[in-house]
């Protein structure tokens, strides 16, 4: 058989005689690495791998990611893998943000920001007050007493 365009192969396996399913245009496969400690050489034959839980549960993926926080400076973190939904960012609500602390943190502050805007556009007051720099230091050294209160405490 002919190998044809959108398949990963048309041979069958010798043992199954299964053969390989296609990959529809509007997919994408992704093939990585995710576990740092294999050895180069020819890749050992696992028998009780039969589904993905499976070869999930046998591999335990895990790596070692380097974030970059807000100053600049590298934040080291181990990302383990247990099913296909843990790579799956979904704008922070997926597993992938779940499982990173770093990640998590930084939704957290995104999602407070974001709450905190949405308070200011929806408060009259509070606009005027920042629109006239007056008014804005007098808020800022308010909020900043206010704050040190509250690290005190």
């Amino acid at each position: 058989m002919a190998l044809k365009e959108n398949f990963i192969s048309m041979a069958p396996d010798e043992e199954s005689n299964a053969v390989a399913s296609p990959i529809d245009n509007n997919k994408t496969l992704l093939i990585d690495q995710y576990t740092a400690d294999v050895e180069p050489g020819s890749p050992d034959f696992v028998e009780n791998v039969r589904n993905i839980q499976d070869a999930f549960d046998y591999f335990k993926p895990s790596v070692e990611v380097d974030f970059t926080d807000e100053e600049g400076g590298s934040v080291s973190e181990r990302l383990h893998f247990g099913e296909i939904r843990d790579f799956e960012a979904d704008g922070g609500k997926g597993r992938l943000v779940g499982n990173s602390q770093f990640l998590s943190d930084i939704k957290m502050k995104v999602d407070t920001n974001a709450k905190i805007r949405k308070s200011i556009e929806q408060n009259r007051k509070l606009r005027d007050i920042l629109k006239e720099a007056g008014s804005r230091d007098e808020l800022k050294a308010m909020l900043g007493s206010m704050l040190n209160e509250l690290e005190n405490a």
